[in-house]
């Protein structure tokens, strides 16, 4: 089925971008007329298969009308305090993010597909909206909202058309969003059903899962994870022992002092471990080429956390 989207011409915004991206997203196939032309919104306005989006003076999904510009705006998701307004790519994802979800995931089940669509709109598209809207907002560097700018014409170009190109970019990080987040929900069962040793101080995944969050939340015993890197048959493959930890990202423990900074045979002198490849110099993570390389490491590390504690004791 292919969808109609009508969206202003001109200037492209990140708001109109990505609520054209994830109707793409949640339908497929797609024709965009960009226009202002109030004739054509008039005539368009209502029909099936067709959206307006970031046009038209009025948010009403059931006719595909997704603007936000009109007087009453188109409300918070804070509606108490007045925090966080909708613009149309929120609202857009409000109505068919879950579609775009499942159309990328088609196996997830119906909770995390509303996890990931809650946790895309708080990371991710209520910034968008902010923007938008006039919200002024302190950034670590440009957002999502100045990348898209910055691809329309300066003032002393010739004006193009900008928006498929935009649109495909939003698009492709749009897709990169949803597949990291979906990829931390399916990885959940993975770290639960994990291998712990050590007397459950050290766990051994299978692959780099997504494990942060569970082993904080549910393995207060976990010390250290252990899992492969690399690709075995290229003969780049290594097991690393990184740091379990906490909710706020702080690490439970460290590695040995001696060994931040090291690598290959200066580890392996200080470790005793001959496998040992390196250990970086924050002593939250090391490597080795084995597995019984990377668990002697956890283990020796582990040893001697437990005598600075005896001896910080006695």
């Amino acid at each position: 089925m292919t969808i109609k989207i009508i969206t202003h011409d001109r200037v492209a915004h990140a708001d109109d971008t990505f609520a054209a991206a994830i109707l793409r997203i949640a339908f497929g196939d797609v024709v965009v007329l960009r226009t202002r032309d109030p004739d054509i919104l008039r005539v368009e306005s209502g029909r099936a298969q067709t959206y307006l989006l970031d046009i038209g003076g009025r948010y009403d999904p059931a006719l595909g009308l997704f603007d936000h510009h009109q007087p009453e705006g188109a409300g918070y998701r804070n509606t108490e305090s007045s925090e966080w307004p909708y613009a149309t790519a929120g609202l857009v994802w409000k109505h068919f993010g879950a579609q775009a979800v499942r159309r990328l995931h088609p196996s997830m089940d119906d909770a995390s597909v509303q996890e990931v669509v809650l946790h895309i709109d708080d990371t991710v598209l209520k910034y968008i909206d902010a923007v938008d809207c006039g919200v002024r907002l302190k950034t670590a560097g440009p957002s999502l909202s100045a990348l898209i700018a910055s691809f329309n014409t300066a003032w002393y170009e010739s004006e193009e058309n900008v928006f498929p190109l935009v649109m495909e970019l939003a698009e492709v990080i749009l897709r990169n969003f949803i597949k990291r987040y979906a990829g931390k929900v399916f990885a959940r069962e993975k770290v639960r059903q994990a291998q712990p040793v050590l007397n459950g101080r050290v766990l051994i995944l299978e692959a780099c899962f997504p494990w942060s969050a569970v082993v904080a939340e549910e393995m207060p015993d976990v010390m250290f994870v252990v899992y492969p890197v690399g690709d075995a048959q290229q003969g780049a493959m290594q097991w690393q022992v990184r740091a379990a930890v906490e909710a706020d990202m702080s690490p439970r423990i460290r590695l040995p002092r001696a060994w931040g900074g090291l690598e290959r045979s200066s580890l392996a002198r200080v470790s005793g471990e001959r496998d040992a490849v390196f250990c970086h110099r924050s002593r939250h993570l090391a490597g080795a080429l084995s597995m019984e390389g990377a668990l002697a490491m956890a283990e020796a590390a582990l040893c001697e956390h437990e005598q600075v504690a005896e001896l910080k004791a006695a």
